[in-house]
């Protein structure tokens, strides 16, 4: 394979995110530039599950902004996928349709199992650990997996994500401990559902926005340049995020501002998963699903889980 340029095109329920990638002969890569809008389109999902128009004007002038940036640059593919909102949208079809007519982009929504399978696969690679979890944390849907070995012999994805227990349990610019209490209590019960989820006792690996976010606070708040942190110190973040205001977490060390009103429940699902599992640890990654989609797609086989990895885009 000769070295080429890429662009992947993450189209999420809380943010919209380009990524431009070189691609070396033997499958390995770099990022050479990136560019993220917090579009929050899991709150333009109607209560019967359709993208309202806003919605689809937000993804389309989005995309059409980055493709001023692929235009520029040398790239020689363009790999656009969906998560949640579009895979919950019931006009996904007519979606697609808009964006492949507005932009030429053809976007593919990527089932439960295959958000889950890329996030666990780009986690694995860059890692040593053989037993574990993973934990994303998106807009409108969380995945966890298991690995043994370091292979996924498990995975669940639930229905809630930072943006909409945002908007059903903490929307307010203050939170109230009994916010939180039922907050905790949704959290508790869904994980608890999950057979494999509970006391099992190995460490968990979270990865994208909320746990990045979550690894700076950690790393200002303790000075500290470790990915590791207890479930001590991640309450100790929560409740000092608990008894600020919106516009006081703005002044948070770490904190992206464009997060200020969904970190705290993102932070709550992440302690409660390691509570639930009685975790070692929890550690955050750097890398992200689309870090996954890249293995899938560019190497012959994965060296971290010894198999050959499949591309479902």
């Amino acid at each position: 394979m000769k070295e080429k340029i890429v662009a992947l095109i993450d189209l999420g329920s809380n943010s919209i995110r380009l990524a431009i990638y070189k691609i070396h002969p033997d499958g390995n890569y770099e990022e050479i530039k990136k560019d993220k809008v917090a579009a929050r389109l899991m709150n333009h999902l109607t209560t019967n599950a359709h993208l309202n128009s806003e919605g689809v004007d937000i993804i389309i002038n989005t995309l059409k902004q980055f493709q001023q940036v692929i235009d520029s640059l040398r790239v020689s593919e363009v790999i656009g996928f969906a998560t949640a909102v579009i895979r919950k949208a019931v006009n996904q079809e007519e979606i697609l349709s808009i964006i492949k007519m507005s932009t030429g982009y053809s976007f593919s929504v990527l089932s439960e199992y295959e958000e889950a399978y890329y996030g666990f696969l780009g986690v694995i690679d860059s890692i040593a650990i053989k037993e574990g979890m993973t934990i994303d944390i998106g807009g409108g849907s969380t995945e966890v997996t298991l690995f043994h070995n370091r292979e996924m012999v498990q995975y669940h994805s639930f229905s809630f994500g930072a943006v909409s227990l945002n908007n059903e349990f903490t929307s307010t610019k203050q939170v109230s401990s009994k916010q939180l209490k039922k907050l905790r209590a949704f959290l508790f019960s869904n994980f608890q559902s999950i057979s494999w989820i509970t006391d099992a006792k190995h460490p968990v690996i979270g990865i994208g926005g909320t746990a990045r976010n979550l690894g700076k606070m950690y790393q200002a708040k303790y000075s500290s340049l470790e990915q590791e942190m207890k479930v001590e110190e991640i309450n100790s973040i929560a409740r000092e995020l608990a008894l600020l205001s919106h516009n006081e977490r703005t002044k948070v060390a770490g904190l992206s501002k464009k997060r200020k009103d969904i970190i705290l429940p993102g932070i709550e699902t992440i302690a409660a998963l390691i509570q639930i599992t009685q975790a070692p640890y929890f550690h955050f990654s750097k890398r992200s699903l689309r870090d996954g989609i890249l293995l899938g797609r560019y190497r012959m086989g994965d060296e971290g889980t010894g198999k050959s990895t499949r591309s479902y885009l």
